[in-house]
């Protein structure tokens, strides 16, 4: 069984040249991936940083007030 898979022109040239250094077809490079991917050992999503970092900004109330009338409009539209 053949099947059709579309691949954009700039990432094709890129793993073709990578693949064509390493002596393997992009084909195999596809076996490949799908293989690993069917069988668990590769995960495809997206990944948040284990490490998250936040600050505290202090404003004036007149920017407070301001910041907390767009959250409510805001929530209203949602």
């Amino acid at each position: 069984m053949n099947t059709t898979i579309s691949i954009d022109k700039k990432t094709r040239d890129r793993a073709a040249k990578r693949a064509k250094r390493e002596k393997i077809s992009v084909s195999a490079i596809v076996r490949i991936l799908l293989t690993d991917y069917a069988e668990g050992r590769i995960q495809i999503g997206t990944r948040i940083p284990m490490q998250i970092e936040s600050s505290e900004i202090a404003v004036d109330g007149e920017t407070q007030t301001l910041m907390d009338d767009v959250l409510n409009t805001w929530s209203k539209i949602r």
